[in-house]
Formats: structure tokens, sequence, C-alpha cells
């Protein structure tokens, strides 16, 4: 039980008068309890009766396993599976919990640290493993082995070739070769918390590498701007001017630049004007692409600066901004 987060809500609950409250969405069930409240990508199968005491309701299928493995010690309420009720009002299909969210507990943090490097060496490892004659569907299916491995649960894995590298920004695995430069993303999943990260690699491509240089520069603006203080709309004023430094402009509208992850790959995404200030505790996580390359990983901000949660000890590093950032993989058989 995440006994921050559950007074943070039942102050919330207090300010708005509500002596019970209802909690089902995924985010924030894992939040409240560290537990996975779905099968797969599905809808929840449980939720918290949140009020002086909290009570999880399931039906019978799923009664066992939730009581065993994701929410031990909390008094069940089994419903029959035929008759599983809608979570009552009011409720976090209602109301959004999102911000409650944002600042992580001290446990969280800490949770997420090793999420993130775990995520970053299992990527890693397969990445600097594939061979310009593997397919998408090959690498797709190593990053999954791995991180499943550690015990991540993969909840997107994105993987583009040479051959769609520069036409998809959300390239799902194809059957095509990797050849001469290749991108992986991964968003893994341990505790509800999600790392999300980028890796690429190159055999001679000067394009992707020529670009791949520019999206650092870009990037560089963005983790600068991320102080506690700066807003969400600020940082995104920093990366658009970057863009423009390095000669794409418009560039930051042909996909998101990131903003913050936590319990979601993406709890709030930077758009122009976002008021949302930055908090220590908050984890920060950028993506400025151009078509070909991109950068990304997954930091925690502290009044220190930002820790890189995703940091992989065996990856190539390059100084960016004053930065160790992650260069392209180059082979190395």
């Amino acid at each position: 039980m995440n006994i921050e987060a559950l007074e943070r809500l039942r102050v919330w609950m207090r300010v708005r008068d509500l002596p019970r409250f209802y909690v089902a969405r995924p985010e924030n069930f894992a939040w409240l309890i560290g537990g996975a409240n779905t099968l797969g990508m599905g809808e929840g199968v449980a939720y918290l009766e949140v009020g002086e005491g909290i009570h999880l309701h399931t039906s019978r299928i799923e009664h066992p396993r939730m009581a065993e493995e994701e929410a031990p010690g909390i008094p069940v309420e089994v419903h029959p599976w035929y008759r599983f009720p809608p979570p009552p009002s009011p409720n976090d299909l209602e109301h959004d919990l999102t911000p409650l969210r944002l600042v992580l507990s001290r446990g969280a943090q800490e949770a997420f640290a090793h999420l993130g490097r775990e995520a970053a060496m299992a990527v890693g490892e397969v990445v600097r493993s594939a061979r310009p004659e593997w397919t998408e569907y090959a690498l797709a299916g190593a990053l999954a082995e791995a991180l499943w491995g550690r015990g991540l649960r993969p909840l997107l894995l994105l993987v583009a070739g040479e051959e769609r590298l520069f036409r998809h920004r959300h390239p799902l695995p194809k059957g095509k070769p990797l050849g001469r430069a290749f991108m992986a993303v991964a968003c893994a999943e341990r505790g509800g918390l999600v790392a999300n990260l980028t890796r690429m690699a190159s055999f001679g491509h000067g394009e992707v590498e020529a670009r791949y240089r520019k999206v650092l520069e870009v990037e560089a603006a963005a983790l600068s701007a991320s102080r506690p203080g700066a807003t969400l709309g600020g940082v995104l004023a920093a990366i658009q001017e970057a863009y423009a430094r390095v000669g794409h402009p418009g560039a930051w509208e042909e996909h998101h630049q990131g903003g913050v992850g936590g319990y979601r790959s993406r709890e709030v995404l930077a758009t122009p004007g976002h008021p949302l200030a930055l908090e220590a505790g908050m984890a920060l996580a950028w993506n400025p692409s151009l078509a070909g390359a991109k950068v990304e990983d997954t930091f925690l901000l502290t009044e220190a600066g930002l820790l890189n949660l995703t940091e992989d000890p065996a990856w190539p590093l390059v100084e960016v901004g004053g930065r160790r950032r992650p260069d392209l993989w180059r082979g190395g058989w």
C-alpha cells in the first residue's frame, strides 16, 4: 500500500466532501497499491472502495489472483462473474486523479530507478546483438523476451528498420529487414510505473547519423529547461527554438515531444502554453524526433537536477550540453 498516495487521495476527497470514492483505472489502482488491474491491455478487472477503510471488489474469476498477488491483505468483496457491477459514483472514471499522481512518492522513485535501469539494460543488450539481416519482428520478439525475463511488461514495442525509419513515427514491427539503420522503442511497466526509452543503431547510414545529432541538440534544450518551477509550456518553447536552430523549425508539430511520465507512458503531454509547473519528484520523458531519428530516456526531476532512470552503463555515450547521452550503436561484432 502506498500510504502517501492514499493520504493524498483522502485529502482530495475531504476537500470535495466525498466520504467514499471508487478507484478503477489501472494507473490509479497501481498508484495506490502497486498491483495490476488488467489482463493484458484490457479493461480493469477490479476496483477499490476507499472510505474509512479500503476494500477490493472483483469477480469470482479474478478473486484468488487479485487477493494473493495484486492486493494482498485488503478485504475483498467477491461478485459473480456474470454480475460484476461497474464502480459506483463517485469514481475515477468521472474524476481525473492525474494531478495527484504526478509527484512520485519516495518508494515509487526508488522502484522507478530499478525499473528504468533494468529496462535500459534489457533493451541495450538486445539492440547491441541485433544484425542488419534481422527482421523487425525478430528484434521486437527479442526485446519482449528480454523485458519479460526481467519481470518487466512491454506495454509498447516499436521497431523500424532502414526501409521504414524515415516514413513512420510510430512503427509497429513488420517483417522488413533492419538494414543499415534501425530504431527500437520500449515502454516497460512494473508495479504500475512505466519507463520509456529509445535506442538507435547505424551501420554507416550518414543521414540517420546527421539527424540523430540534431535531435540530441534539441533534447539538450529540453533537459536544460526542465527545472522545478518551469512549466511544460516553457519547456516546449525551448524545444521549438532548438528545432529552429538545427534547421527544422516546424518539426515539433510532426510528433509530440513528451512530457511528464509515471503511471502512464505520458501522464501529461507538453503542449503550447501548458501551465503545469514542474516539481521535484516528477518523472520526465522527452522524445524529440526527426524523420529517421529519435532520442528518449526517462528522468527523475530532483532539486539538484535530472537523474537519468534509464541509463545503460554498457551503452556508448556522447556528451551533449554537459550531459552523457546515448550515442548511436555502430556495431561491435
